[in-house]
């Protein structure tokens, strides 16, 4: 789930979101006549906003859906850390809102429950469904159903620091591509060297899921995945070993080092220079905006890699997705709502105010993104996402627990994978 979010002033956030909601609502003329002046509410949960998202959110965008319709929204809204017990909690109990905000691990988990309403019909009679990133599009899918519409996207690439890279001749019309090139690029920085760096590249370690996050586009690149046609954990296929060796390959050779951690505050490795490459998202440049904003300039987005020369690049994105309740007593209007929320200008600045990447194929020259480093925007049709599985919390957590392992090379990358299937298929088993 995206919880990085870009450092706005308010006026940019109140004024420039002032003029893309206004005449805006997909499909009112049909749905207005029923609902202007009806007096009607909805309710939506949203997560991880700041209080200027929560400004411009209330003022601006609601309060035009509001005008247009007659529905008067209230808005729940929630921290990240606490959001999936909340959601869990709300379905239990019959309270969740009409219109729900969902992260990549809360939503399979929640479809599974039952909690949500299918789209199928509404996506098939709506202009805008072909607007939206396929793979993006796909992860709001469940047993053969569609339940939730893509908002922005998480999308992880290749980043490197351009001024350190300057330091051994690589420009940034000259950065990898492969496997080979990445690593041979990670050993020109190395002091062993001569380079200016003794651990050069940072894996994404930190106090939660960052280096299953890395693994994970690595098995991608590989051509490998969680499950195998039948539902069973294959992580130890020739992929997913292939991944693990060549992830655990930086510590063998000193390229990476495992006791260093992102704590969660202040400067990632990368915007320290500690580091001049890593496998992250765009939340790196709003990492450096926050903590070193002269370093900004040098935060350089590169094409995902492909694990062999001339192969197809891969990557992933952790994406959010809003979802109509199965309990709503107003189908009708919460499909509105969600409809209007992920129209072309609306989720523009939702994207740009939530720190994310837009899901829409028609936003990639959002103005927003001038601010951001063009690579992370390429990036986005390489994307695809983890499998929609109702476990997914619990296996992410498993699968980072065996990447501590194996970068401090406690076992064979084919036999700790092994392991961890088995205990993936335990947790699907239950």
């Amino acid at each position: 789930m995206v919880e990085q979010k870009l450092k706005m002033n308010r006026r940019m956030v109140l004024g420039a979101g002032a003029s893309g909601a206004a005449g805006l609502f997909l499909g009112a003329a049909p749905f207005k006549a029923r609902a202007a002046g009806s007096g009607k509410k909805l309710s939506l949960i949203v997560f991880g906003p700041t209080q200027q998202a929560l400004d411009w959110l209330k003022s601006t965008a609601l309060a035009e859906f509001t005008k247009q319709t007659g529905y008067e929204i209230e808005v729940r809204p929630s921290d990240w850390g606490s959001g999936f017990q909340k959601l869990l909690t709300a379905v239990a109990s019959g309270t969740l809102a009409d219109v729900t905000m969902l992260g990549q691990v809360m939503t399979p988990a929640l479809m599974a429950r039952g909690a949500f309403l299918p789209i199928n019909d509404r996506l098939a009679k709506w202009g805008d469904t072909e607007k939206f990133y396929p793979a993006m599009l796909k992860d709001g899918t469940y047993g053969g159903k569609s339940y939730a519409i893509p908002i922005y996207a998480d999308v992880r690439t290749s980043i490197y620091r351009s001024d350190i890279l300057q330091k051994v001749g690589v420009g940034p019309d000259a950065l990898p591509k492969n496997w080979d090139e990445f690593k041979a690029l990670a050993q020109k920085l190395s002091t062993k060297n001569g380079g200016p760096l003794q651990t050069p590249f940072f894996s994404n370690q930190d106090k939660s899921v960052g280096l299953m996050q890395t693994f994970s586009m690595m098995l991608y690149q590989a051509g490998g995945g969680y499950f195998d046609e039948s539902g069973k954990a294959h992580l130890s296929s020739d992929a997913g070993v292939r991944a693990l060796d060549y992830l655990v390959s930086f510590y063998k050779e000193g390229l990476a080092n495992p006791n260093v951690v992102y704590q969660g505050t202040g400067p990632r490795p990368l915007v320290l220079g500690t580091s001049a490459m890593t496998y992250n998202s765009v939340t790196v440049q709003q990492n450096a905006a926050e903590y070193k904003p002269d370093v900004e300039k040098f935060i350089l987005a590169g094409p995902p890699l492909a694990a062999d020369k001339g192969g197809k690049p891969s990557t992933i994105a952790w994406i959010n997705k809003f979802a109509v309740s199965a309990n709503t007593k107003d189908p009708d209007g919460a499909w509105a709502l969600i409809s209007y929320l992920t129209s072309k200008d609306i989720s523009a600045k939702f994207a740009e105010i939530w720190g994310g990447l837009p899901a829409r194929t028609d936003l990639s020259d959002a103005a927003y993104l001038k601010k951001v480093s063009p690579g992370f925007v390429e990036a986005t049709k390489y994307a695809g996402a983890l499998p929609t599985s109702p476990n997914l919390l619990q296996i992410q957590q498993q699968v980072n627990i065996a990447m501590q392992s194996a970068t401090r090379q406690s076992g064979t990358s084919k036999q700790i994978l092994e392991d961890l299937d088995k205990k993936i298929d335990e947790i699907n088993a239950k």
